[in-house]
């Protein structure tokens, strides 16, 4: 569950080099991932008069010769300033053959390793983007763009409704986005993963609300931005819901929940707490403790495959510890301390371990850098680690829908969906469906692999799922 637009990695400009027993001199390359998408780099790295220079390409954005700010070495260790993306980079060389580093923009901070290459640097031509079900019109149903404020009126919300037309008493639904800042469009990679689940939606006779996030397209981004959690973008529905409790048009018996991700876990909360939610579905939603769920994937990050047993266990113990630390603290310079600590303590507790064969990327920086990241959103993260979904899941009687994929590696569907559906039966709910579907990722793409980017596949959102989720509420809505 992700901040998930890392995207402005465009044109970027960075380097890397380390001076020791044997040169740097020569082009090393790697490959960013940014929420999904590998961007491959190449950094050329010279030295003339003492000085080293280093030029960078990003051959899938016809970027070639780049150059970079100032680059330093010292000891095993190497930073590069990058001054034209407000970032740089930091890593450490083996003194052979790979770069353990990471790189870093504005708020953005993402693992890098360099290989060395003498593969000649090309530009990529990109491939034309197809993606056939953005919605086109002319539509078979209203759209109306529109705005409303929150009860307070500290945030004005931009939003698009969309009603089927000639029919009445009619089911209506707030889609909820998941974690970071997306638009009402569900906008990555050129999909429209909510346009194109509204239109379907709206086709099959269900009226739909999406709403730009705070800081997103129309929407304000009100006060405090530092200090937001899952229980303000809570409220945030509430506003929506309070909206379509306005027009006359919407049969207030019949309002839903569409939550995705992060959504599917704000969902369940505002329907604990508003009565006039008639049913809730979640996409790819939380079903386990928000800790669990990161520090899955925080391990996934950080850990060699093929591990034996005993060796994943001892990376495992500090990859959970080091990430663990976010869950008591928002304060960037304790968590820092406190990962220093757990740091040295494992390094003391495992002296005869090679760390580069336990762990993708050595050292603490990478942690560091996390914290880093997610600076502007620590009160976010703190409570996401610390929320349970089971308390408000527990409490539901109303009718949930609950749909995974089962190559989502975000959000893993057994997992979660097992939780979710402990935690209704402990509710009694007599009135849930859940359903994993092969071949789904999390933004509910069929896939050929788990690791598939999100952008190499022209399906926006499953047929199967979508047709599954307006089949659901149109029964419950008879």
């Amino acid at each position: 569950m992700k901040h998930k637009h890392f995207l402005a990695l465009l044109i970027l400009v960075f380097s890397t080099l380390i001076g020791s027993s044997q040169s740097i001199i020569g082009s090393w390359k790697g490959n960013i991932n940014a929420g999904g998408n590998l961007l491959p780099l190449v950094f050329h790295i010279t030295q003339t008069n003492q000085q080293w220079i280093t030029k960078f390409d990003s051959p899938a954005q016809n970027a070639l010769g780049i150059p970079t700010g100032s680059t330093r070495v010292i000891n095993d260790s190497i930073y590069i300033t990058i001054p034209a993306i407000g970032g740089g980079y930091k890593g450490k060389w083996n003194a052979k053959d790979q770069i353990d580093g990471v790189f870093e923009q504005g708020n953005f901070n993402a693992q890098l390793v360099l290989s060395r290459t003498t593969e000649t640097v090309k530009a990529i031509t990109p491939k034309s983007i197809i993606r056939p079900q953005t919605p086109k019109p002319p539509f078979d149903y209203t759209t109306e763009e529109l705005s409303y404020t929150n009860a307070d009126q500290s945030v004005q919300f931009g939003a698009t409704l969309t009603l089927p037309k000639n029919k009445k008493n009619y089911p209506t639904v707030v889609l909820i986005s998941g974690s970071g800042s997306q638009d009402r469009d569900g906008s990555m990679f050129d999909h429209k993963t909510y346009w194109v689940l509204a239109d379907h939606l709206t086709k099959a006779g269900i009226g739909v609300l999406r709403v730009d996030d705070r800081g997103v397209g129309k929407t304000s981004l009100g006060p405090n931005p530092q200090l937001l959690t899952s229980k303000d973008f809570a409220k945030d529905v509430e506003a929506a819901v309070n909206f379509l409790l306005t027009r006359k048009e919407i049969n207030p018996k019949q309002i839903g929940l569409i939550g995705h991700s992060e959504g599917g876990a704000i969902a369940p909360m505002v329907a604990v707490q508003n009565k006039q939610i008639a049913f809730i579905c979640l996409l790819a939603g939380p079903g386990i403790p928000g800790y669990e769920i990161w520090n899955y994937q925080m391990r996934r990050n950080f850990i060699q495959e093929k591990l034996s047993a005993n060796d994943y266990a001892i990376a495992a113990s500090l990859v959970n510890e080091m990430n663990n630390h976010f869950r008591y603290s928002t304060q960037g310079d304790t968590i820092k301390a406190n990962m220093k600590k757990t740091y040295t303590n494992w390094k003391q507790a495992n002296p005869n371990k090679d760390e580069s064969t336990l762990l993708k990327v050595r050292g603490i920086e990478p942690y560091i850098g996390l914290v880093n990241q997610f600076k502007p959103a620590l009160a976010w993260l703190q409570f996401f680690m610390n929320h349970d979904p089971a308390e408000n899941l527990s409490k539901l009687k109303i009718p949930v829908l609950a749909l995974n994929g089962a190559s989502d590696i975000q959000v893993t569907a057994t997992e979660n969906i097992n939780g979710i559906e402990q935690a209704l039966k402990k509710a009694k709910n007599k009135k849930f469906e859940v359903k994993i579907f092969p071949s789904l990722n999390h933004l509910f793409q069929t896939c050929t692999s788990p690791e598939q980017p999100y952008e190499t596949i022209e399906e926006s959102f499953s047929p199967l799922a979508l047709q599954a989720i307006s089949n659901w509420i149109n029964k419950i809505n008879q």
